[in-house]
C-alpha cells in the first residue's frame, strides 16, 4: 500500500511493487526490495563480507556508540548506527576478499570535534585495566570535568567490557572492571572523551592490545 505525502516529490510513500519509499532523517528514499537470483561478483562477495564485519563489530557495543557517534548523526541527518558503520566499513576493514578482516588500530568507537588527547597508555591489574593519559593536556575545547569513555573490545567472544561514565578527564587516571576467566582473553583497548553536557565527544583512541 502506498500512501500520498503532500509535500513529497514523489508524491506517495509506501510499497509499490518491488519498491518501497519512506521518509528517514528528513530525506525521501526510495528502494528496490526482493530476493537477487543472479551468481554473486567478487565485488558483491567483497561488499557482503564487509557488511558482516562490520555488523558483528558494531551489534555488541551499540549502546557506547549511541553515545559516541549521536553527535555525527545529527549532523548528518542519520542515525548513529548508520554514520558509525559507514565510517568503520570504510576505514577500519584490512585486507582482500575472502580474506578480510577487523583492524583494530583504526576502528573508531566514537567520533568528534573534540581535541585527542596524547598520552595514553593502559596497563593489566588483578581487578581489570587501569588507564592512563596525560591530564595536563590543554587546548581549546578541551576541559577538566570531560567524561571519561572506557572500552575493553574481545573479538569473537561475550567478553567486551565497556563503562560510559569512568571519571573525569581531570584525574589523569580510570579503571575498568573485567570479570576474571578461566582461559586467556585477547582484549583490544580505547578510551574516549566527551563533554559533560554531551554537545563535543573526541574520537575513540585505540589504546593497545591487552591479554587478561
Amino acid at each position: 500500500m502506498a500512501i500520498f505525502s503532500k509535500g513529497s516529490n514523489d508524491g506517495f510513500t509506501g510499497r509499490i511493487g518491488n519498491t518501497v519509499t519512506y521518509w528517514r532523517y528528513g530525506k525521501l528514499v526510495k528502494r528496490t526490495i526482493g530476493l537477487r537470483t543472479d551468481v554473486p561478483t567478487v565485488p558483491v562477495l567483497r561488499s557482503r563480507q564487509v557488511t558482516a564485519l562490520t555488523t558483528a563489530l558494531l551489534k555488541p557495543v551499540k549502546s557506547f556508540i549511541a553515545v559516541g557517534f549521536e553527535l555525527e548523526g545529527k549532523l548528518e541527518l542519520k542515525s548513529y548506527y548508520t554514520v558509525a558503520t559507514s565510517y568503520n566499513r570504510l576505514n577500519a576493514i584490512s585486507g582482500t576478499y575472502p580474506e578480510q578482516r577487523i583492524d583494530f588500530t583504526k576502528v573508531l568507537f566514537s567520533r568528534g570535534k573534540m581535541p585527542v588527547t596524547p598520552n595514553i597508555s593502559v596497563r593489566r591489574t588483578e581487578e581489570g585495566l587501569i588507564f592512563n593519559w596525560d591530564a595536563s593536556f590543554t587546548e581549546v575545547g578541551v576541559n577538566g570535568n570531560d567524561q571519561v569513555m572506557l572500552m575493553a573490545y574481545a573479538p569473537g567472544s561475550s567478553g567486551t567490557v565497556f563503562q560510559l561514565n569512568a571519571g573525569r578527564r581531570s584525574e589523569g587516571e580510570a579503571s575498568l572492571s573485567i570479570r576474571k576467566r578461566r582461559k586467556p582473553l585477547l582484549l583490544e583497548t580505547y578510551i574516549s572523551f566527551i563533554s559533560e553536557n554531551r554537545k563535543r565527544v573526541s574520537n575513540s583512541i585505540y589504546a593497545g592490545q591487552v591479554i587478561w
